[in-house]
């Protein structure tokens, strides 16, 4: 029998929360209702969001931000349930079975509340880390939204022990972006001068000797680890690519799309896995740019683009967005902090976006990711065990909640190039960690 919701009054955001918690989360069947006199008839299990209380029903008493549609600074007072940090919490003088508004909690997370309120952004006109309401409250590390689910599905069935439900299924996805795919080839006359320049006024003569055996066919690029990572990793829907096709810039080095080099490995990424577009540092809030990539894209992998992320991670909600929803985006996976691991959007499971602005759900899922290579490489780097913790941490926690783990690389931190340690060993153990069943 389904779970009926009352509350005395519907929204957009209330309904938008209740489908993420009850469908994709705990797979419930649910309904909505705000007619007293419907649930009071009602003989299945019933969750009270009200603070008159339904007699047999488990209740919850509602916060306001469900049912405004303005955006405006919101102070939350945080507590604990279930050795979990909560919020907001409710009056301690009105007593509920679920002693804090988790819905509103929840969208406040997911639908990136904060991030519309005016913070103080990074040099790349970033959301930070160290501003955002999970890192400051000490639970970034954990898919609370997940957690909170699993805890009222507990209630829920203390108090209704036949209530339907079905049990999900832990997932993993690896996914890579191809920032550039090479370290030397399929660079051009002017790069690969400016190249030997460098290397030169740096008195870095090993690579010197390196680029000239490369670009003359006697040693395999640095970068060319693509074998060996088609052994690795899961495939097709378990792994994805975000190929960049920009132009050159200051944070952007790409090789051009018509090169033969990179129409060959193109080939073998689509043949093997999904693609999707990696937008270049300076597709933020830029349409036309944008849409100039997608088509570039588009015409060098010969099939249509759905997914999309951000190269630098360089967005802002909701304007980066709007892009991808008119040029027919519809699955975005640049929910993650550059500089922190953690679970930005406080959730493991994929979401639709929520606009604020005009209160409606758009046509684009969002799906969030806890780990980085290039986040963790420092840590990686001088003491490995401790990026392995990390690591390990994040994975636990989406097991817990069997939600989705889904991890970012890079490939010139995967290839043993640079002076420090390649990272694929970390790669390994994710693997290895999440049964991602990879090839061997």
């Amino acid at each position: 029998m389904e779970l009926l919701i009352y509350c005395r009054q519907l929204s957009p955001r209330l309904e938008y929360t209740c489908r993420f918690i009850f469908k994709d989360i705990l797979r419930m069947p649910f309904r909505l209702s705000c007619s007293f006199s419907e649930v009071s008839n009602y003989s299945g299990p019933i969750l009270c969001y009200d603070k008159q209380a339904i007699p047999g029903s488990l209740t919850m008493h509602p916060s306001q931000i469900l049912f405004e549609t303005d955006i405006k600074p919101i102070s939350f007072s945080v507590g604990q349930w279930k050795n979990l940090p909560a919020f907001p919490m409710g009056n301690s003088h009105q007593k509920a079975d679920i002693p804090f508004d988790m819905l509103a909690g929840t969208f406040f997370l997911i639908s990136r509340y904060e991030e519309y309120l005016p913070h103080n952004s990074d040099r790349h006109n970033r959301f930070r880390a160290s501003s955002s309401f999970a890192f400051r409250h000490g639970f970034l590390e954990l898919p609370v939204v997940d957690l909170w689910a699993f805890e009222l599905l507990n209630a829920l069935k203390e108090k209704y022990p036949h209530i339907s439900y079905k049990t999900r299924q832990f997932s993993s996805q690896v996914t890579i972006d191809l920032d550039c795919a090479y370290a030397y080839r399929g660079k051009g006359f002017l790069r690969t001068a400016l190249g030997f320049a460098n290397s030169l006024a740096t008195l870095n003569l090993k690579r010197v000797a390196q680029r000239f055996r490369v670009i003359t066919n006697k040693q395999k690029d640095p970068f060319e680890i693509y074998e060996e990572l088609f052994q690795l990793l899961p495939p097709e829907e378990g792994t994805k690519w975000f190929v960049h096709v920009g132009d050159w810039g200051k944070f952007d080095k790409p090789i051009k799309v018509d090169k033969s080099s990179m129409i060959t490995l193109i080939n073998r990424l689509v043949s093997r896995y999904p693609i999707g577009i990696h937008p270049s540092y300076r597709t933020y809030l830029n349409d036309s740019v944008f849409r100039k990539e997608l088509s570039r894209l588009v015409d060098a992998i010969g099939q249509s683009v759905t997914s999309s992320r951000f190269h630098y991670l360089r967005f802002t909600i909701p304007n980066s967005y709007y892009p991808l929803i008119r040029a027919g985006i519809t699955q975005e996976y640049s929910m993650g902090f550059p500089e922190k691991p953690g679970f930005r959007a406080g959730t493991c499971t994929p979401y639709p976006f929520f606009d604020l602005y005009d209160n409606s759900t758009k046509n684009l899922k969002i799906f969030p990711f806890p780990i980085m290579d290039s986040t963790l490489r420092r840590i990686a780097w001088q003491t490995p065990d401790e990026a392995v913790e990390i690591v390990k941490r994040l994975i636990d926690s989406a097991k817990r909640v069997n939600g989705t783990f889904i991890s970012v690389w890079h490939v010139d931190y995967l290839a043993d190039f640079n002076t420090k340690p390649s990272l694929l060993y970390l790669l390994k153990y994710v693997l290895e960690r999440t049964n991602g069943n990879p090839k061997h």
